[in-house]
C-alpha cells in the first residue's frame, strides 16, 4: 500500500507538471535573436494546440512577433497585414488573461501598441478620415476596454459621420467615467494628446448640438490638465 501511494503521488505530480503551460523559452530566444518571422509561425502554432490554445502567453508572443514585423521595411506577402493581425492576437490575449498576469508583466508592450494605435487614430481624424479614425479607436478599446478618450473619439467620429444618436449614446454612457478621472500624471504623452483632442472635439460637438452646459462641463474638467495649452484654450474660451 505504501509503495502504491508513492507511485500514485509520482504519477499525479507528472500529470500536474505536464498540465502546466510551457515557459516558451524557444520563443524568447527567437525574440532576442530578432527572428520575428520564425517566431510568429512558431508562436501561432501554440495558439492552435489543445494544451496551449487557452494560454494568453501564446497569443502574446504571436502579437509581439507580428508587431515587430509590421515595422520592418521589407515584408513578404504572408505578413502584409502583420500590424492588424498583431492587434487581433493581443485582443485574444486580453480575453484569455483572466488574472491580468500577462498585462501586468507586459505593460510596456501593451502601451507601446496603444501609443501606436493612438497615433493612427489622431492622424486619421486630423485628416478627416473619420471612418478609419473610428476603426482605430475601436481597436484601442479591444485591448483597453474602459479607455475614455477612445470612447469620446469614437463618438466624435460618429458625429462627423452624421450618426448623432450613436454619438449621443456614447457620450451619455461615458461622461461619468470621464468626470471620475482624477489625474493623468502617469499617462503617456500620446495618451494625453489623445485625451486633449477627444475633449476638444467633444466640446465642439456639444456646441454644435446646442448643449452649451455639457460643453462647459467637459471643458472645466479638462482645464485641470490643459489650462496652458493654446489649442484647448481656443475652444474652451468659447464655452466657459
Amino acid at each position: 500500500m505504501k509503495y502504491f501511494l508513492i507511485i500514485l503521488t509520482f504519477v499525479l505530480c507528472i500529470n500536474k507538471f505536464e498540465a502546466q503551460p510551457p515557459l516558451y523559452n524557444d520563443l524568447l530566444i527567437m525574440y532576442v535573436d530578432g527572428d520575428y518571422k520564425k517566431l510568429a509561425a512558431k508562436a501561432e502554432k501554440y495558439t492552435l494546440k489543445d494544451e496551449t490554445k487557452n494560454d494568453p502567453y501564446a497569443y502574446l508572443w504571436t502579437a509581439k512577433a507580428l508587431f515587430k514585423i509590421s515595422f520592418q521595411n521589407e515584408k513578404d506577402e504572408a505578413f502584409q497585414n502583420a500590424y492588424k493581425e498583431s492587434i487581433g492576437f493581443l485582443t485574444k490575449c486580453i480575453k484569455k488573461d483572466k488574472t491580468h498576469e500577462v498585462f501586468d508583466k507586459e505593460k510596456d508592450f501593451f502601451f507601446e501598441v496603444k501609443n501606436s494605435l493612438i497615433e493612427l487614430a489622431i492622424n486619421e481624424y486630423t485628416t478627416k478620415d473619420y471612418k478609419k479614425a473610428q476603426d482605430w479607436s475601436k481597436k484601442i478599446m479591444q485591448i483597453f476596454q474602459d479607455d475614455v478618450p477612445a470612447k469620446f473619439m469614437e463618438a466624435a467620429c460618429k458625429y462627423q459621420l452624421k450618426d448623432i444618436p450613436g454619438a449621443t449614446t456614447i457620450w451619455n454612457e461615458n461622461q461619468r467615467a470621464y468626470e471620475l478621472i482624477q489625474s493623468i500624471d502617469n499617462w503617456t504623452e500620446k495618451e494625453k494628446e489623445f485625451l486633449k483632442l477627444s475633449v476638444i472635439e467633444t466640446i465642439t460637438c456639444f456646441k454644435n448640438t446646442k448643449q452649451p452646459e455639457r460643453a462647459k462641463s467637459i471643458g472645466q474638467k479638462a482645464n485641470l490638465w490643459f489650462s496652458k495649452d493654446d489649442d484647448f484654450n481656443k475652444i474652451y474660451n468659447t464655452v466657459k
